[in-house]
C-alpha cells in the first residue's frame, strides 16, 4: 500500500521503480538516481555508483526518505 510516507523512488529517464540489487548511478549536480543501463551523465557528473541499496546506504544524507526501500 501507498501513503504519502512512503517514497516509491524511481529513474527518471525510464520511469520504472527501484528495486533492490539493481545497479544505479547518482548524478554529482541534482543527486539523483538512475538505472546504470539508462546512464547518460558523462563520467565527471557521476558522484556514485553500485546497487541501488548501497548507494542509498553510502549517501544517507540525499536519500534518508528511501529507507523502507532497503531495510527488510
Amino acid at each position: 500500500m501507498k501513503t504519502k510516507n512512503n517514497i516509491n523512488p524511481h529513474c527518471h529517464v525510464c520511469m520504472e521503480e527501484f528495486k533492490v540489487g539493481v545497479d544505479v548511478v547518482m548524478d554529482g549536480t541534482f543527486k539523483g538516481i538512475i538505472h546504470a543501463d539508462c546512464n547518460y551523465l558523462p563520467p565527471g557528473e557521476i558522484e556514485d555508483r553500485g546497487k541501488f541499496e548501497a548507494v542509498v546506504k553510502r549517501n544517507q544524507k540525499w536519500f534518508s526518505q528511501f529507507n523502507h526501500v532497503i531495510r527488510h
